[in-house]
């Protein structure tokens, strides 16, 4: 089977995963997405939180910030 917007061969491995799919891997509509740890109470317990790769990025830097640095990193990046 063929990508209906490249027409490049979809692979056997796509297929056998999505069968019905149209579209080839590098075409699809669907985007990488990552995992960021969250804290979401009190405890300890967190959960992972699904998100884009550029908002994980984003993320994973703030929170290596420390001090009063970081709150004005915070500041600055919500108003762009």
């Amino acid at each position: 089977m063929y990508c209906v917007k490249c027409g490049n061969e979809i692979p056997e491995g796509r297929l056998k995963a999505l069968p019905n799919t149209k579209t080839c891997v590098r075409c699809s509509g669907a985007q990488r997405v990552a995992g960021f740890p969250m804290i979401t109470g009190k405890t300890e317990y967190s959960a992972l939180q699904l998100m884009s790769q550029d908002d994980a990025r984003r993320l994973q830097h703030m929170q290596q910030r420390r001090g009063t640095g970081a709150s004005q990193f915070m500041t600055r990046e919500k108003r762009n």
